[in-house]
């Protein structure tokens, strides 16, 4: 019986040392895998960086430059509300011309 026993070890400990062995090749091919992808995911996102970082930066010393801060200003105010007057009489003189000519035109037509 202690014969029997033993050898039941053994052979269980054969079997768990191949079963080891192949977790170990497993792991390394997915070790290898996960590494091709997460370096292929860096090198994406460091050439988008590289490249959009470029575009943005010139925007920005193209917005720099070409834009100065405003400061207030009531004439500028006062001009913005002028506009948007004279805007809304020309507006409301050109619908009375419409509706002048469209009533002369339904009186003539009559």
């Amino acid at each position: 019986m202690d014969d029997a026993l033993r050898r039941q070890s053994e052979e269980l400990e054969q079997t768990l040392q191949k079963q080891l062995e192949l977790l170990k090749q497993d792991s390394r091919v997915y070790i290898k895998v996960g590494g091709v992808a997460l370096l292929g995911g860096l090198l994406a996102v460091g050439t988008v960086r590289l490249f959009s970082g470029k575009a943005k930066k010139k925007e920005q010393v193209k917005k720099v430059k070409g834009k100065k801060k405003r400061k207030f200003s009531i004439l500028r105010n006062i001009r913005n509300r002028f506009f948007w007057m004279a805007f809304d009489y020309g507006k409301s003189r050109l619908l009375e011309q419409l509706v002048a000519k469209a009533s002369e035109k339904d009186e003539q037509g009559k």
